[in-house]
């Protein structure tokens, strides 16, 4: 089989690692749980404890950095950090995350997150955002109490304070409305799955199921519980002083964009997948609820400046084509709905994205710095698309030497995709690429 050959061929220029003590490093599950990183609920990242594993370094870039892994790890660990993402909504978590709180401002957040309660009978709502899909988006009582709590958050002065609440504020929402995030974006709650199909569930079953008998009770728990979590990680946790980290919102594939003034030796990130998830979508209740995007204008340049791995991304012009790529893309069933869709150039354009960062951060590194790269594999059209060899075979291109690739842990793959794939199957993984300058 063709396929299987290039697989292998390619495979043989690299040495691989079977690393199952990093299969719980690669997603981001087990932070879930760890005090400061439990503000948010972010899940496109890797796990705190793949930084144990790459302890020295003087200073770290993270060009993905979403809500702030690396950089909330770094300035505990008393390490130099800087961070890049697009989503403005990471950066603000990220930024506040990563912020030394006195006990005194503990002290005052909790006063104000009490009052916020007492106070908002007396407010009128915040102005609801633009977005036409809001009222489908939450149930009317739930918007109601969150748009009071936003308009008490809007009265307080403190910069500080006012973003560590409102970082409260965006960390309910999810829970607060009709749809939680899952696979590539949102599901509504009162939608059931059954085998081909959804059923819709009737509200006076799914609400009172999922809300108990009072929804504006419920969001106030909701507040009031986020809060009392936030002040406590506050109480015990503690930065390296002088290492706050640099936060920087903006698109990694800017040269300007990477440079920090500083010699980088260390960079970590886990790009977005070739899976054609957009993140926006997944983001977009909070991106408008927090007034990051307030038009359909503003998420159209976001998605347009995001990296090429889905369909609303700025679409790739194909030129000559890449050789290591093509293989890979000749395998695709052309009758398909994902290449009839446009998935061939749309891959195209996320290896070239990744070669665009790989050449901009060389001169940003220092003369013996690592770059560690989480990524995964993905399938489409009966053919593989094997990430972690072509990020490894770029870095080559690019000038850096592939020390190794380290495979984490395999991915699920649908029966369907078990059917088209058959042995291939083992090719479905997630790995580390560790390279050097």
């Amino acid at each position: 089989m063709k396929l299987a050959y290039n697989l292998e061929s390619l495979q043989t220029r690299f040495r691989l690692i079977t690393s199952p003590e990093l299969s719980s490093s690669v997603h981001w599950t087990p932070a879930e749980g760890f005090p400061v990183h439990r503000w948010f609920r972010y899940r496109e990242g890797f796990s705190p404890y793949l930084l144990d594993y790459f302890p020295e370094a003087r200073y770290r870039l993270d060009p993905f950095c979403g809500c702030g892994t690396t950089l909330l790890e770094s300035a505990r660990r008393g390490i130099q950090s800087f961070g890049i993402d697009l989503n403005p909504l990471a950066t603000f978590v990220a930024k506040v995350k990563t912020r030394q709180y006195s006990a005194s401002e503990r002290v005052r957040f909790m006063q104000f997150s009490e009052e916020a309660l007492c106070a908002i009978a007396g407010l009128a709502p915040a102005s609801k955002p633009p977005f036409k899909l809001l009222d489908k988006l939450f149930l009317p009582e739930s918007l109601d109490i969150l748009l009071r709590l936003r308009a008490f958050i809007n009265s307080i002065s403190p910069a500080k304070l006012h973003s560590l609440l409102l970082l409260a504020w965006l960390s309910i929402l999810e829970e607060a409305s009709n749809v939680f995030k899952e696979g590539n974006g949102l599901k509504y709650r009162n939608k059931r799955r059954k085998p081909g199909r959804y059923d819709t569930v009737p509200d006076n079953e799914w609400v009172p199921k999922y809300f108990g008998k009072d929804i504006r009770a419920f969001v106030k728990t909701l507040w009031s519980t986020k809060c009392a979590q936030i002040a406590e990680d506050i109480e015990g946790f503690r930065f390296a002083p002088g290492f706050t980290p640099r936060v920087r919102t903006g698109s990694c594939l800017e040269k300007t964009c990477l440079d920090f003034g500083r010699q980088i030796d260390f960079v970590i990130f886990s790009p977005p997948y070739a899976n054609r998830f957009d993140y926006f979508e997944a983001f977009k209740t909070e991106l408008w609820m927090g007034e990051f995007v307030k038009s359909r204008a503003d998420m159209l340049r976001l998605r347009a400046k995001s990296i090429r791995n889905n369909l609303a991304a700025e679409r790739f012009r194909p030129g000559a084509g890449w050789p290591s790529l093509s293989p890979y893309l000749d395998a695709m069933d052309p009758e398909a709905s994902s290449v009839r869709m446009g998935i061939k150039p749309t891959l195209e354009g996320y290896f070239h994205d990744m070669r665009t960062l790989l050449r901009n951060l060389r001169p940003t590194l220092s003369r013996k710095a690592t770059v560690v790269i989480v990524v995964g594999n993905s399938a489409y059209a009966k053919s593989i698309i094997p990430t972690d060899l072509l990020i490894a075979q770029l870095g080559l291109e690019e000038g850096y030497t592939v020390r190794c690739i380290r495979i984490a842990r395999r991915l699920h793959v649908s029966s369907q995709q078990r059917s088209s794939l058959g042995n291939l199957q083992e090719f479905m993984r997630e790995s580390v690429v560790i390279l050097d300058k």
